[in-house]
């Protein structure tokens, strides 16, 4: 009788640990064992809406710096217990925009340059994807501060690297915001022009390796 009470306590104390397991312990498992970009089972869908959404880029060299765009093409966000797990997005490469110069054939002649070979090779690959492989949430994050570690496959012409970025994610009723701002360096990308890297005596025409991402993302159902 004993060991029959012994063990409906060790049961019964199992069941209570596993009810007082937040939903953040089940989701941050769901995500760790999914493959970048797979939708998890009775997840929940949310939209990107690529209108209101924004990747924003900014490239910098030695005499100065560009700014602009790229618009999304299409997106996912996978949620469970109100968290996101997974997802996807598409990137139009053919929609590069430059905002930081106003006269009209200076700012095509850069956006031209940009869509060629000595860049992101837009012809022949017109759409870049990342893919969420595994998203930790930070418990210990202060308030407005980044509070998800994201991480995934990102993919531009072709080639596939790992990526991993801090974001702010905020869930309010069924809409999903995000935003993130980080680095990527672009020469794993197989992106060489004006390198000092690959390429010697640039001076003034060196071109840093490094560019800024700003992510502001919107999500529904």
């Amino acid at each position: 009788m004993k060991t029959l009470k012994h063990i409906t306590i060790m049961i019964a104390g199992a069941l209570l640990i596993a009810s007082c397991a937040g939903p953040s312990e089940k989701a941050a498992e769901i995500s760790e064992r999914l493959e970048p970009g797979e939708k998890p089972e009775n997840a929940i869908v949310k939209t990107l809406d690529v209108n209101r959404s924004v990747v924003a880029w900014e490239g910098t060299k030695i005499t100065g710096a560009h700014d602009g765009t790229i618009a999304l093409k299409s997106g996912e966000l996978y949620m469970v217990d109100n968290q996101i797990v997974g997802g996807n997005i598409v990137i139009d490469m053919t929609r590069i925009v430059v905002l930081d110069i106003e006269d009209p054939a200076t700012n095509a002649r850069l956006k031209g340059h940009l869509e060629s070979d000595d860049f992101f090779s837009v012809a022949s690959f017109p759409e870049a994807k990342f893919e969420m492989a595994n998203i930790v949430k930070r418990e210990d994050a202060a308030e407005g501060q980044p509070n998800y570690t994201i991480s995934g496959n990102l993919t531009i012409k072709g080639i596939t690297h790992g990526v991993t970025f801090p974001a702010f994610v905020n869930v309010t009723d069924g809409t999903v915001t995000a935003q993130a701002d980080f680095d990527l360096d672009r020469t794993r990308w197989d992106v060489r022009f004006g390198s000092g890297r690959f390429f010697e005596g640039l001076g003034d025409n060196l071109i840093h390796d490094n560019f800024n991402i700003k992510l502001d993302i919107l999500a529904t159902r």
